[in-house]
């Protein structure tokens, strides 16, 4: 098993890090550090949303709008949804702080906003996946709570213990998007359908991120080797062809665009981005088809 080394960066480093970049805040007193967690934790999102990530965000929101929810119960899943995400991309970034120098994809101030805030930015994310836990208890029900509580758990399995282990990776990132998208009550093929979208659209971006998680002794499955990649990769389409036969008939073959990006867009990024359009464009009709059939 391979982890980040984040957690074991002394002060000092932390330090010489942020002295490339500009303070997050120059308030007096506690206020600095509370504005600079603060802003880690929103830039976390910010971050990946500007880099075409948030699927899944995206995802239980279309499931809300879909699912015909009373505006009150609709507007606390959306609530609960992006809290939720948030939370997670956040502790993924904390926990990687370190490793993800050697990424020139990743913020640099928002890793030294990390680093040098560390102890500070665990506990805000403690308290804040309570407080998440606590309004889906609150507000929603026994069931949404659950999930919240399982997707969490799921998020930091991955970061602590499963990013460097080779397919497993894949797998329990597809577990991840199921779980999350149960926190709305999605019904269970939808839920198939978005872990293997899930798994697809990670493997792609741990292609792109081959070189600096090679760098950072991080062996992922892209990592591993290319053959192994491709190999899951063909898998994961299989199975998506599966879940697509029923609804889709002959459209299910579809199911090989991914794989085939592998191969013709030039670049893990491209097939990416190209593999997101094809989703969608499938996850807009089956929810239109199951709208349809109330």
């Amino acid at each position: 098993m391979v982890t980040s080394k984040g957690m074991n960066w002394s002060h000092t480093e932390a330090q010489a890090v942020r002295g490339a970049v500009q303070p997050v805040a120059v308030l007096p007193g506690a206020w600095p550090t509370a504005a600079a967690v603060a802003w880690a934790g929103l830039a976390s999102t910010a971050h990946r949303m500007r880099h075409g990530e948030g699927a899944l965000l995206a995802v239980n929101l279309s499931l809300i709008v879909f699912h015909g929810f009373s505006v009150t119960r609709g507007l606390l899943l959306a609530i609960v949804s992006t809290l939720t995400v948030g939370l997670m991309y956040a502790f993924n970034d904390l926990h990687d702080a370190a490793a993800d120098l050697s990424n020139p994809k990743k913020d640099r101030a928002l890793i030294a906003a990390y680093l040098e805030h560390r102890q500070a930015c665990t506990v805000a994310l403690i308290a804040g996946k309570l407080l998440t836990l606590a309004l889906a208890f609150a507000a929603l029900d026994g069931w949404a709570t659950a999930m919240v509580a399982l997707v969490m758990f799921a998020n930091v399995v991955y970061s602590t213990v499963l990013k460097g282990v080779a397919v497993l990776d894949v797998a329990w990132c597809g577990l991840w998007g199921t779980l999350y998208a149960a926190v709305v009550g999605a019904p269970p093929g939808l839920l198939l359908l978005v872990g293997l979208m899930t798994a697809i659209c990670h493997l792609f971006q741990t292609l792109d991120d081959r070189a600096a998680d090679a760098a950072s002794g991080i062996g992922t499955t892209a990592v591993r080797s290319m053959l192994l990649s491709r190999t899951v990769l063909a898998t994961l389409s299989i199975l998506l062809y599966v879940v697509l036969r029923a609804p889709l008939g002959a459209w299910a073959l579809t199911a090989c665009v991914p794989f085939g990006l592998l191969f013709v867009a030039g670049n893990p990024r491209t097939g990416w981005l190209l593999t997101k359009v094809y989703f969608g464009v499938v996850w807009l009709y089956l929810l239109g088809v199951a709208h349809a059939l109330g």
